[in-house]
């Protein structure tokens, strides 16, 4: 055989090893990605939380000890929501579109309510049983009022936003009033 040729034919073969080690690696590297995008939101918003394996059972024959209270972990945040499995498929879909400034505010807003005290938990659970029990559209009038008020408060100076901070759930209701009623007049 020509050494030419036989040059080439190693070069052609070494290149098409390369093409399909490529190939290989990007084939790994997509199914990667879908596993990641299909696992992902579950795992950072908390879906883990029902695949992931309680504490073990202790044997029959042990004698039993006082068990220490159990901490719920922000996880379990998403369990006491009481969503049915489609509203999780949905929100599981609505999360891949999200544009990453909106998951990050989302995440955000998680890791504070993971954060806050279970006197507070379960009062804001408490208060969104009490919202998901109100017909739809309540509920949509509801989601369209606080829209607007969040709206409204962004436009107040950061002096009044300061004021609004440091008072009661009840005063800042008044006071937001005032301030809504003088700018527009009705509410």
């Amino acid at each position: 055989m020509d050494p030419r040729r036989e040059q080439l034919m190693r070069l052609l073969n070494r290149r098409r090893r390369r093409v399909r080690l490529m190939l290989v690696c990007l084939a790994m590297a997509l199914a990667c990605g879908v596993a990641a995008g299909f696992a992902g939101p579950r795992i950072l918003i908390g879906g883990i939380s029902h695949t992931w394996p309680g504490p073990a059972a202790p044997p029959k024959d042990a004698p039993r000890q006082a068990r220490p209270a159990e901490v719920a972990g922000p996880l379990d945040l998403s369990d006491r929501l009481g969503l049915d499995p489609r509203e999780t498929q949905a929100n599981t879909i609505r999360w891949s579109s999200l544009p990453e400034d909106h998951r990050r505010a989302v995440l955000d807003r998680f890791w504070r309510l993971a954060e806050m005290d279970t006197h507070e938990q379960d009062r804001l659970f408490q208060r969104y049983a009490e919202f998901r029990q109100l017909p739809e559209k309540r509920r949509d009038f509801l989601r369209t009022r606080a829209q607007k008020l969040k709206t409204f408060m962004n436009t107040l100076s950061p002096q009044d936003q300061a004021v609004l901070a440091g008072m009661g759930d009840d005063e800042r209701a008044r006071r937001l009033l005032e301030l809504w009623q003088a700018r527009y007049g009705t509410w």
